[in-house]
Parts: structure tokens; sequence; C-alpha cells
């Protein structure tokens, strides 16, 4: 395994990030959003990813 260390200037950094999000597709920028919105969820909400499905059962008097 090949290690490698990139030094870089926050300007390039953000120049390199925004070119990335740019080669994207639409679709594909939206996955990752959803991606990233099931994450947090999981850890700053612990929602499940679906809603859940709740039967209430009455009975006639």
């Amino acid at each position: 395994m090949k290690t490698e260390i990139l030094i870089t200037t926050h300007k390039e950094q953000r120049d390199n990030d925004r070119q990335y999000w740019r080669n994207l597709t639409p679709e594909e920028r939206l996955d990752i959003v959803e991606l990233l919105r099931l994450e947090a969820g999981k850890i700053l909400y612990e929602y499940p990813a679906r809603l859940q499905r709740v039967v209430k059962v009455t009975r006639k008097k």
C-alpha cells in the first residue's frame, strides 16, 4: 500500500471540492445528499430510514 500526503491551501482545496461537485450529474448529487441525510438522521435524531406502520385495533361495544 502506498501512502501519500498532499499539502494544499484552503483555496486549492475549495477549488478542488467545487470542481468535484460540478463534475457530478444532478442525480449523483441528489443521491449523495440523500445518503448524508439518512446518516445524519441515524446519528442526530435516532430515527429509522422509513416511516413506521402503526395499526390500532378497536372493539365495538
